[in-house]
């Protein structure tokens, strides 16, 4: 049975809370990602994803140059334990109408697993039915 952990995104990508939304987006374009954690020293205290770039930044018009991070992130990080079956991680991203999951390991934020890894998930095993 395959785990979350099996298709997380590995190690996490962060950044301060108190950095621009303009410099998440730069990094997040650089790194080729649509989602990073925000963290908070050495604490992981909110999630940033492209969605809230274009909503709530965008969408409002809001300056990403002077809009901090913290202000739009999604607090607290939904996660789920990196040993648990990847349905299962399906099941909650879709009750909790989220794209983006915190993976944890002893309770530790270790990965993040994206809708784009569960269509992985789930074309590999249609693949395997043809």
């Amino acid at each position: 049975m395959d785990e979350i952990g099996d298709y997380m995104i590995s190690p996490v990508l962060s950044i301060d809370r108190e950095s621009s939304v303009q410099e998440a987006a730069q990094f997040m374009e650089a790194h080729n990602i649509g989602s990073l954690l925000v963290r908070e020293f050495d604490e992981y205290v909110g999630i940033v994803t492209e969605t809230d770039l274009a909503r709530k930044v965008l969408g409002k018009g809001l300056n990403p140059e002077s809009t901090l991070v913290s202000e739009i992130m999604t607090s607290p990080v939904l996660s789920l334990d990196r040993y648990l079956p990847i349905e299962e991680a399906n099941r909650f991203m879709h009750k909790n109408k989220i794209r983006h999951l915190g993976v944890t390991e002893e309770d530790k934020i270790v990965g993040i697993l994206s809708v784009k890894d569960l269509v992985a998930y789930f074309s590999k095993d249609f693949r395997m039915q043809e």
